[in-house]
């Protein structure tokens, strides 16, 4: 079964992720923050990571650097919804969340997604970068 490793401070994110591509067949690892999920990588290297953008400490384009430095092959997914807090501030267009997953591109990350996506576009993301 391919691997997917998913690296986000908000637990209930990482969780219902989990969750969904676990029923899709997925072994999955949630860690919570950039630096255990860097190190959870280098002791168990996924098919796939999935990192958010915007965490404390190591954010999600440090994780991303740190991933290729070592492994460049590896498939990187980057999520964000921008910074903004709260359902009545979100807003998924909004020029920060253009500009986090730009720099999520600019790093190395191979997909984006916008949150809050829908779990399908969450499953063929993964398989998208997935070998045939």
């Amino acid at each position: 079964m391919p691997s997917v490793l998913i690296i986000d401070d908000e637990a209930e994110v990482g969780e219902a992720m989990r969750r969904v591509l676990e029923r899709e067949g997925f072994t999955v690892t949630v860690t919570g923050g950039g630096n255990e999920g860097v190190l959870a990588f280098e002791r168990n290297p996924a098919d796939v990571v999935i990192t958010d953008v915007i965490m404390p400490k190591t954010h999600g384009v440090d994780v991303i650097r740190a991933i290729r430095a070592k492994h460049a092959k590896t498939r990187i997914i980057a999520m964000s919804g921008g910074g903004n807090f709260g359902p009545l501030a979100y807003e998924p267009e909004a020029i920060t969340t253009s500009a986090y997953l730009a720099a999520a591109k600019q790093a190395g990350a191979d997909e984006v997604l916008t949150k809050p996506f829908d779990k399908h576009d969450l499953v063929a993301a993964v398989r998208r970068l997935l070998p045939q």
